[in-house]
């Protein structure tokens, strides 16, 4: 038996399909039965309810043989990095009472500092609780910044032909699917050969955002897109009319400023060479939908 959390979401989907593509049997975790539902009518026993509750993670994960775990952001809370640590201290006391001995926990380029990542400091965070539990293997599945982010600025291209976001221009990102991070999970989730506490880096492409912009405006038939570089204070405007907390949208703020100091990036591989096989290109093309068309 495998655990799967944040089944609902992106990464977590993506583990799930596949363990279940290879016969394997798993238990899947969201806040949602509805949207769990493509899983459980292929074979997988559901759960519903939080992570951040150590009852019901601990009943989550007793009796398997190894997990996929991440932190669901909390776009309102008012105080990023603690809530980090609070679902961190859940995580490490479910895993002691359940007696669970495998662990992948997802967490990203930049886990390594302490300080000038933004939301990454709350995984830093969290990697060094989960340190704490020295008779389970755990990987930690540091991942690229997401390519489902630049999906936020799509509406923002097509109506003005403009990506905005506070980072430089020519400063490299080294991205990445949760498509892949999902296989990559769950490729190592299978083997269950990952001994002691070990560090995979995991991304797709490296790539700057005045890049992402060209790509996104050839795909959307919108011609001449131009990446503008965001002040800080228009871009934490923007967050908190979206419903994001003052704190998190500044500490998204500071990561986009890490990256552009070359933080966020991987210790273990040449960040030239990408290890999982989505490009953006690729990506892009199966993410935009026929409504995102400049002619529709």
């Amino acid at each position: 038996m495998i655990v799967v959390t944040g089944a609902s979401g992106n990464t977590g989907s993506s583990t799930a399909e596949a363990l279940l593509k290879k016969g394997e049997k798993i238990r899947i975790i969201g806040r949602s039965a509805e949207h769990l539902q493509h899983l459980t009518e292929r074979g997988a026993e559901a759960l519903v309810g939080d992570v951040g509750d150590p009852e019901f993670l601990t009943r989550a994960l007793t009796g398997a043989d190894a997990a996929y775990i991440l932190i669901p952001p909390k776009m309102d809370t008012e105080d990023v990095r603690a809530h980090y640590n609070k679902i961190g201290r859940v995580i490490v006391d479910s895993v002691k009472r359940s007696g669970l001995r495998k662990l992948v926990f997802l967490s990203s380029l930049g886990a390594e500092h302490d300080s000038g990542t933004g939301p990454v400091v709350g995984l830093h965070d969290v990697e060094k609780l989960l340190g704490e539990l020295k008779d389970v293997d755990i990987v930690f599945l540091r991942a690229g910044y997401f390519f489902e982010n630049t999906l936020m600025n799509l509406e923002q291209v097509k109506n003005r032909s403009v990506y905005a976001y506070p980072l430089e221009p020519d400063a490299p990102i080294l991205m990445v699917s949760a498509k892949d991070i999902g296989q990559k999970a769950a490729e190592l989730l299978l083997k269950r050969n990952f001994k002691d506490h070990t560090v995979v880096d995991l991304f797709g492409h490296r790539i700057t955002l005045q890049e992402v912009s060209r790509i996104i405006g050839k795909k959307l038939d919108i011609p001449n897109v131009t990446y503008i570089h965001a002040p800080d204070r228009e871009t934490l405007d923007g967050m908190m009319a979206m419903g994001l907390s003052r704190n998190m949208a500044e500490s998204l703020v500071e990561l986009a400023h890490g990256i552009s100091k070359g933080r966020i990036t991987t210790t273990l591989l040449d960040p030239s060479k990408p290890n999982a096989p989505t490009r953006f290109e690729k990506f892009i093309d199966e993410a935009l939908k026929p409504t995102y068309k400049k002619a529709a």
